[in-house]
């Protein structure tokens, strides 16, 4: 069998240089060069070693003594290391080669790209040149990792990591190790592809699954967006031309609130006393008394 990127082999050293030593199979039919900086410890001629096998800058096969996070057929957690803008971006592999990740399998959307720092499932493939790169894993190899949640999670806090995007959400593996669905309605903000986020659990799935949101209680949230709609009341005098019959997307041009949670915080300040709706107008309501 050929020597290809991406497995850990053990080989012999068949000749020691000062820069490094060259490795050969059994049948010294093969050869991967051993580079000084890539041993983990000294090596002599006859002894074996096991190396996990890349192409260096030059297309040439080498080996490494360096432990990988990842070898063929595994999946792994890798963090990002580098963004290139126009062909993907590069990972750390746990070793000094970073492990290089397509444009074609990140979302269209360049907003939503991983940043450094952020991490993915990957696992590891080949181009058509044979180079090693990665690929992003979805569906049944993190469904068979996963934990099955159950209802007494509902309402709690967990953290997880968004490894998928969906028409109308994000998908999430916890560090619980539970999946998770993000509907794009319980978004606060768009995540990354990548990114840590904190949610909170909507409800469980038959499936042990969980539903979540990024928006906080909904009474904080009102209290949130109360003071919001308040400050801007005020920073006018008193008196804006918004009530609860205004256009939705009038609302959200100007308070970047879907109308809903208008009128949820709009109903705060009123059963407050603090605001009056009049002729599609909201007035402070001191203003009135003044």
């Amino acid at each position: 069998m050929s020597l290809k990127p991406g497995y850990q082999v053990t080989m012999r050293v068949d000749r020691v240089r000062d820069f490094g030593a060259f490795l050969t199979d059994e049948r010294k039919q093969e050869e991967v060069f051993l580079h000084k900086r890539e041993m983990t410890r000294e090596v002599s001629e006859g002894d074996e070693v096991t190396v996990f096998i890349y192409h260096d800058h030059k297309g040439r096969l080498a080996g490494t003594m360096e432990e990988p996070l990842l070898t063929v057929d595994e999946l792994a957690w890798l963090e990002v290391v580098a963004v290139k803008d126009g062909h993907g971006l590069f990972l750390h592999n746990g070793v000094s080669r970073d492990l290089f990740l397509s444009i074609d399998e990140l979302p269209t959307d360049r907003s939503i790209w991983p940043q450094v720092g952020d991490r993915l499932p990957v696992s590891l493939t080949w181009d058509k040149k044979g180079r090693l790169m990665g690929k992003l894993v979805k569906g049944q190899p993190l469904e068979e990792q996963a934990n099955k949640a159950t209802n007494n999670l509902r309402k709690k806090e967990v953290h997880g990591t968004v490894y998928h995007f969906l028409d109308d959400g994000a998908v999430l593996f916890t560090e619980e190790g539970y999946l998770g669905y993000l509907h794009k309605t319980e978004m606060e903000t768009k995540p990354r592809l990548g990114e840590r986020i904190t949610a909170r659990v909507l409800y469980v799935r038959e499936d042990g699954r969980i539903n979540v949101t990024t928006f906080p209680v909904r009474t904080e949230r009102q209290k949130e967006d109360a003071d919001v709609i308040f400050d801007y009341l005020c920073s006018r005098g008193g008196a804006m031309p918004f009530s609860d019959r205004t256009p939705p997307e009038d609302i959200k041009k100007r308070f970047d609130m879907s109308k809903a949670s208008f009128k949820r915080a709009l109903g705060k300040l009123l059963k407050e006393g603090k605001v009056y709706q009049e002729d599609g107008w909201t007035y402070r309501k001191e203003s009135r008394e003044q």
